[in-house]
């Protein structure tokens, strides 16, 4: 514990000789004590408003990143939305039925075959043992999918194989054909969104008022800290304790 406290009084004394230099009568004594109170009340103010002005910057200047990000932000989330449309590959996932995934654009059918949603149309046909979903598109010949709903007694032992209902099909079938029509109307009406989409875009990449206008505000904020007649006064008043002490003890201070 005393060699702790030694240590702490050391550190003091080595800083208070840095801050006060000269004898150690001009660090310590109390003959001395008034000049040192002027150099370190001089000190202390110019600190106080440099780090008020310093805060008044960083602020304006925070400001201006805010804006910014947001800005790019907003430019960003439109040129996705341009890509989405001018590629609007597969879209969210809308439902699914084995292996068959039916997604916002097109279906996948077990065989891993994209068939686009846009002309195709769903029809359920039963056989004995399957439930066939017949499909036709614009873009592919006919496709078969198949849903077993029994198992063939032969080897129905041997086999591991989801069983579906008719119940279960037909509903997979109607959620295909609604979203083709869904995607019919998507693709009638794309043209416009992607004018109006692209638009958007160019007047945002344009429109940088508010980016300007905060960093016109910081620009601001620094002229008026460089000039702060604050600032000019405890610029002076430092330099003029720095040099009294100067000349009375014959070691220049530091700021």
């Amino acid at each position: 514990m005393l060699l702790l406290l030694m240590v702490v009084v050391g550190i003091w004394v080595l800083w208070q000789r840095s801050q006060f230099p000269g004898t150690w009568e001009h660090t310590f004594h109390v003959r001395y004590a008034e000049l040192r109170d002027r150099l370190k009340q001089a000190r202390k103010t110019l600190r106080e408003v440099e780090k008020e002005l310093s805060r008044a910057y960083n602020e304006a200047a925070s400001k201006v990143a805010s804006i910014r990000g947001e800005h790019e932000q907003r430019v960003a989330r439109l040129k996705r939305e341009v890509e989405r449309l001018q590629n609007p590959g597969r879209g969210e996932e809308r439902d699914r039925l084995g292996k068959a995934v039916l997604y916002e654009h097109v279906l996948l059918t077990p065989k891993g075959v994209e068939l686009p949603l846009h002309g195709l149309s769903a029809e359920v046909n039963t056989s004995v043992d399957q439930f066939w979903l017949y499909l036709t598109s614009y873009s592919h010949g006919p496709e078969l999918v198949g849903f077993p709903h029994r198992r063939d007694p032969a080897t129905a032992a041997d086999e591991d194989v989801p069983l579906f209902t008719e119940e279960q099909v037909r509903r997979f079938e109607m959620a295909i054909n609604a979203a083709a029509a869904a995607e019919k109307r998507f693709r009638t009406g794309l043209p416009a969104q992607q004018a109006r989409a692209e638009e958007e875009l160019a007047e945002a990449r344009k429109d940088t008022t508010a980016v300007k206008a905060a960093e016109q505000n910081r620009t601001h904020v620094m002229d008026n800290n460089r000039n702060d007649p604050r600032l000019t006064k405890a610029r002076a008043e430092l330099a003029a304790a720095r040099n009294e002490w100067e000349r009375k003890t014959g070691r220049r201070p530091p700021k």
